[in-house]
Order: C-alpha cells, then sequence, then structure tokens
C-alpha cells in the first residue's frame, strides 16, 4: 500500500468514524478439482460494522481459490456495494521471507502475498498480507482489497450527502472541503452506478 493510498485510507476511518467495516478472516475450507481447475470455498469471518462483531460464512466458486474467494464476496456485497463491479486483479505476486525459517527446511518461513487491483479509472492499487500460512495471506490480501473499496464506495455516500447539506446552508467554506474530499473517493474507481441509486432515491421522496 503506497503512501498515498494510506492516507485516502485514513480519510475513509475519519469520515465514517465507526461505520467504517472491516472483516477478518477466522477459518476457510476448500474443495478443489485439479482436472477442471474449478474450487469451492467457504470462509467464515467477522464483520465488524459500527457494533459487535458479527460472523458470516461467504461460499464462493471460481478457477482457484482466490478466484472462488472474490466471487464469494463479490455475489455477497456487489448488490449493496456496486463499485465492487468495477475492479479487476491485474497481478498476484508471493515472496519467501526465508530468514524468518525456524526449521532447517525453511518450509515453515512466512511468505507475502502481494495482490494488485486496477480500478475502472487505471488507477493501482497494491494489498500485501504476511503469514506463515500462503493461503490465509491470501485470504487477508483478498479481504483488504474487498474492503478498501467498499469502505470507499462508504465513505463517498457520506461524504456526498454532507456535500449536500452543506450546499442547502449555503456553506461555501464547507461546499469546498468537502468538493475536494469526494474528489479523492472518485479517484479510488467509478461511482456512476452509485450516483444513479442516489439520485433514484432523493427522487422517490415525497
Amino acid at each position: 500500500m503506497n503512501h498515498k493510498q494510506k492516507e485516502t485510507l485514513a480519510k475513509m476511518r475519519d469520515v465514517l468514524g465507526d461505520k467504517y467495516l472491516s472483516f477478518t478472516a477466522l477459518s476457510y475450507a476448500i474443495r478443489e478439482d485439479f482436472e477442471t481447475e474449478q474450487a469451492e470455498i467457504t470462509c467464515v469471518l467477522t464483520q465488524i460494522n459500527g457494533g459487535a462483531p458479527e460472523v458470516i460464512e461467504v461460499v464462493g466458486r471460481g478457477t482457484g481459490f482466490i478466484d472462488a474467494l472474490f466471487h464469494g464476496l463479490n455475489d455477497q456485497l456487489a448488490r449493496e456495494y456496486p463499485s465492487l463491479n468495477s475492479i479487476q486483479f491485474s497481478n498476484f505476486a508471493v515472496e519467501g521471507i526465508m530468514s524468518t525459517r525456524t526449521d532447517q527446511s525453511g518450509s515453515d518461513a512466512e511468505a507475502r502475498v502481494t495482490l494488485t487491483v486496477l480500478s475502472s479509472e487505471n488507477v493501482q492499487f497494491d494489498f500485501s498480507s504476511t503469514s506463515r500460512s500462503v493461503a490465509r495471506a491470501s485470504v487477508d490480501a483478498v479481504l483488504q482489497a474487498v474492503g478498501y473499496f467498499v469502505n470507499s464506495e462508504r465513505a463517498f455516500i457520506e461524504i456526498y450527502n454532507i456535500l449536500q447539506h452543506y450546499r442547502s446552508q449555503n456553506r461555501a467554506d464547507l461546499v469546498t472541503k468537502y468538493q475536494i474530499l469526494l474528489g479523492q473517493m472518485v479517484e479510488n474507481t467509478s461511482y456512476t452506478e452509485v450516483i444513479q441509486q442516489i439520485r433514484n432515491k432523493e427522487l422517490r421522496r415525497p
């Protein structure tokens, strides 16, 4: 995660406060057919969304367990967070940190998994995790990526609503502040569908 990405993440946390949504993997089970290259994953997560942790189960299918996990998360979240449909994986790397080995064979060394995601605006984002389990590090990297874009969308909606409020109050100073923040969220990915959903809700109001 580069400096700019970290700054944007800090702003998301600041805007959302206890509305910031976080995921932590507890366990997973996978079944994979090497001949067809199809995998099915069941991942148990804790989800914190402004309250006590909630345990949820995500089931996904795909080509390999990373693809299966992402499809499972996308199927569960993209209806509420459509901007997830606008991102794509562009690179996946595994690096062995052999200096961390405790066994002579080195097979227990930590591994760093880095997942690179490309947004609809052609901006690159890197998410990485380190663990003695390559699979666990991979799951964590995927959860980081999904969490980043989910919270970016949540922050975008929050800022949009605040901006509309201050516009109605003719608070030019605060309008400028939140326009800048909104622009920073837009740098992450496209919110065209999100904006349309907001406008549809506004039109339905009595």
